[in-house]
């Protein structure tokens, strides 16, 4: 990590700064501070590499000893659930198989809770994850309806607030997953969820392994949602801050 800019988190941020396996972390408990920390970075040209927790996008090795981590560990509660409309709010960090454990107070529940993914919501929507449940294939997508994330450049974005200037009006949840985190800081998600009466109903879903080539390959293909996250990419991340490893 680039020395100017660690004496300034070290004096902004006393607590927030870690070494995780000797590579620099910077853990932020709010969605400004995230978008201070994207400031900062592209002031000194600062590679940053988002993570969560036992997942599938977490840095480990050399290849990863110059960038700084952005962890998503500390977005790690639950904001709110509503079971009158079957929705629940967490933060990117909040455990995935946790949440039935809540939830059943509330006589609700979530399918991919009932995995044995390891990691957080974040982590599981920008990977990708996607199960089978003996007939189809079910993305987590289908039951996200909205992402609060902050922009490489430091934009805030929250459903019903702000949106992309050249895709106004298009969902921007459809952007982070399986975006692997080169897109932006997921902070808060919302879900739908399930009457507790429908889990007999459901089929158990067999989680397929993450391809992080899928996100490539869309990176690189000519459907209009490609051509669009390539717009995302190149109007907030121009320097490039958020690499694809």
């Amino acid at each position: 990590m680039i020395e100017q800019l660690e004496n300034e988190l070290r004096n902004a941020y006393s607590d927030r700064l870690t070494w995780q396996k000797s590579i620099p972390t910077f853990h932020p408990e709010s969605a400004d501070e995230a978008a201070d920390i994207f400031k900062r970075a592209r002031k000194y040209c600062q590679k940053l590499y988002i993570s969560g927790f036992n997942n599938n996008i977490s840095p480990v090795g050399s290849d990863y000893a110059d960038l700084l981590v952005l962890k998503s560990d500390r977005f790690n509660a639950i904001h709110d659930i509503a079971p009158q409309d079957f929705y629940v709010t967490v933060g990117a960090g909040y455990p995935l198989k946790e949440l039935n454990n809540v939830l059943a107070n509330q006589k609700l529940w979530f399918p991919f809770s009932a995995t044995e993914y390891p990691g957080s919501f974040g982590g599981a929507i920008a990977s990708g994850m996607a199960g089978h449940d003996g007939h189809h294939t079910v993305p987590l997508s289908r039951y996200l309806l909205s992402v609060t994330a902050v922009l490489p450049d430091g934009t805030i974005v929250k459903p019903g607030a702000v949106t992309f200037k050249s895709v106004s009006g298009y969902d921007i949840s459809r952007f982070f997953y399986n975006s692997w985190g080169v897109l932006g800081m997921i902070i808060e998600l919302s879900f739908r969820v399930l009457p507790e009466s429908k889990r007999t109903d459901t089929p158990h879903l067999r989680l397929f392994s993450p391809d992080r080539d899928a996100f490539i390959r869309d990176m690189r293909g000519d459907s209009p949602l490609s051509e669009l996250v390539r717009k995302v990419k190149s109007e907030y991340d121009p320097d490039n801050l958020l690499p694809l490893l």
